[in-house]
């Protein structure tokens, strides 16, 4: 029974489909364009959780610069004390040679290295931080030790790292707002897809009604062009963001360089499952509420 009842609906839902193609096409095609601005909301997600990961990575190291009379057993006395902080991960001590070395290797200082003179550069301690929320307590007590450079105590950018997270706070709000809008604007489109389907069945429902088949025998097909309808245009909408994802981020690599964004395959199978059961569940929702007043009983 429970079979021939879903053989039933799906072929009912199927030949809905059909008989109002050019309704159900005007569907497919909106729905298909909500969930590509969707998608891309997910990417644009991803790729900037990629640079607050590699900026997060950056921003937790800070390198303590030495002054050039600090005895070298002083340095080493701080690496220790700063070591056996909880709230430190690594300390490093990079000598001055070390660090023109490091200067003179990016690519970035090619034409500044031309021009050094000697070795201007201090000597220094790079130590990484467990918790970026740590850093400037760090910083306060690196500034506090007689070894620093008084010129230029550290590297931190406290500033910069506050604006940075509140960005990422902003943008996340931003993209779920605009993600919770298209999902409305959806529901309301597969809404009045499944009403027009009904209103082309009315007589066949009434006549299904009048011989005591139950509230669901009759929905059940209407919910299911739904779901139909919603997974072709996930299905679309998902082959052309897959297509598109990996030349974007190529181009965008070659254009900005220093922003450290990569193409990530293993997003798009999470990318797939996302589209098609969004697409899956708004096509149930939006059916189900449109067909919910035309066939209760």
């Amino acid at each position: 029974m429970i079979l021939r009842n879903l053989k039933f609906a799906l072929n009912s839902a199927w030949q809905s489909f059909w008989r109002n193609l050019t309704v159900s096409l005007a569907a497919v095609l909106s729905i298909t364009l909500i969930l590509i601005l969707a998608g891309i909301n997910l990417l644009v997600g991803h790729a900037f959780s990629q640079v607050l990961d590699g900026f997060r990575e950056k921003v937790s190291q800070i390198s303590i610069n030495v002054s050039d009379d600090t005895p070298l057993q002083t340095v080493y006395d701080y690496q220790t004390q700063l070591a056996a902080d909880p709230r430190v991960a690594s300390v490093k001590f990079v000598t001055k040679d070390e660090a023109l070395t490091q200067f003179k290797s990016d690519p970035q200082n090619f034409i500044l290295a031309q021009q050094i003179e000697g070795n201007p550069l201090d000597a220094k301690l790079d130590v990484q931080v467990k918790n970026l929320d740590d850093v400037a307590a760090i910083d306060a007590q690196a500034r506090q030790w007689p070894g620093v450079d008084p010129t230029d105590p550290t590297n931190y950018q406290g500033d910069f790292i506050n604006r940075m997270l509140q960005l990422s706070y902003w943008l996340g709000l931003a993209g779920d707002g605009l993600l919770f809008i298209l999902l409305i604007v959806s529901i309301v489109i597969v809404m009045n897809t499944i009403r027009t389907a009904v209103y082309h069945r009315r007589k066949e429902i009434e006549v299904m009604k009048l011989v005591g088949a139950t509230e669901w025998f009759v929905r059940g097909p209407f919910v299911l062009e739904g779901v139909m309808t919603g997974l072709i245009a996930a299905s679309i909408a998902l082959a052309l963001l897959a297509v598109g994802y990996e030349p974007v981020v190529v181009r965008f690599k070659t254009d900005v360089g220093f922003i450290p964004l990569s193409y990530d395959p293993a997003f798009i199978s999470s990318l797939a499952r996302d589209l098609l059961l969004a697409g899956a569940l708004l096509g149930a929702l939006g059916s189900y509420i449109g067909v919910r007043r035309y066939v209760r009983i």
